[in-house]
């Protein structure tokens, strides 16, 4: 468990590594603004987009929904959307539809925010990307410090003419296992611009038939168990630069020295105009699937 704790941390550090801008945290509270979480995939559903007010950093209530805005999406083949919301500040499409690659995405939020009797305008765009096609997933059973662990794999020829940036989500029997934003597993593609991806692992699970592993599971935060038999699903997001430096710089935040309840803070990367935080993006995404030796 030592090494794998290590490997984890490993595979962190590398990943953050390349970050240069400066993170300047303010502990003060400051004025409450919106804070937008938005996607839009090539799934054929209800799409959605999540307006929320920001909290102070140590208020441990949930943010407060933003409520009676005017959503639309617009897109750049002529399209437009309206999104109706929830009482939880979720909006969602009127009509199932599913995002094109190629096809660029424009956000429009119209609502009084600060309750001045005059609306405010918040925008953000985004450009979807082509799926990176990948051949297949594997799963290899390994013996690490005494412990079984199996090694998620995947198979992939990498883009030698786009920068990409991925996020991995991993199901277990349908079930998915890393939902929030700061369990994803996501990567830059260097160093394997161009290269093929000959069984790089995403992922570690733990062997549940391990009675070592089922003795120790209790300590464990964030481990993810399997039987031989079950099935993993993968899914391989190709993501924006702007949103992968999103993420990662939320976690960079959470991980410092103040509680992350509220929404993240303006030095944070957003595409939001007018003030706001958070991010409105677009990604296509793939699967594939193996069943646990």
């Amino acid at each position: 468990m030592i090494l794998k704790k290590f490997l984890v941390a490993t595979a962190i550090i590398a990943t953050f590594f390349s970050c240069t801008a400066p993170i300047d945290i303010s502990t003060r509270d400051g004025k409450p603004v919106i804070v937008v979480y938005g996607c839009i995939t090539d799934e054929n559903k209800h799409q959605s987009v999540r307006l929320t007010e920001s909290s102070p950093y140590f208020d441990e209530k949930t943010n407060y929904p933003v409520l009676e805005a005017n959503v639309r999406v617009n897109t750049s083949d002529g399209k437009t959307y309206t999104f109706v919301g929830k009482e939880n500040g979720d909006y969602l499409s009127t009509v199932r539809f599913a995002g094109s690659p190629g096809v660029t995405y424009s956000l429009v939020i119209d609502v009084d925010f600060d309750s001045d009797g005059t609306n405010e305008v918040y925008e953000a765009q985004t450009t979807m990307l082509p799926t990176v096609p990948a051949d297949s997933i594997g799963v290899k059973l390994l013996d690490l410090m005494g412990f079984r662990h199996f090694a998620v794999n995947i198979y992939m020829q990498e883009p030698a003419e786009t920068t990409n940036y991925y996020i991995y989500k991993y199901f277990i029997n349908d079930t998915i296992s890393n939902d929030t934003m700061s369990e994803f597993i996501i990567s830059g593609d260097n160093p394997y611009n161009g290269s093929y991806l000959d069984g790089v692992t995403v992922t570690y699970l733990e062997d549940a038939s391990d009675e070592d592993n089922i003795a120790m599971s209790g300590e464990w935060d964030n481990d993810h168990m399997v039987l031989p038999g079950d099935v993993i699903r993968l899914q391989i997001l190709n993501i924006e630069e702007g949103y992968f430096n999103f993420i990662r710089e939320c976690r960079q935040e959470k991980r410092g020295e103040n509680p992350f309840f509220g929404g993240p803070p303006s030095n944070i990367t957003t595409n939001i105009s007018n003030g706001g935080v958070g991010y409105f993006t677009s990604y296509s995404l793939q699967e594939k699937s193996v069943v646990v030796p």
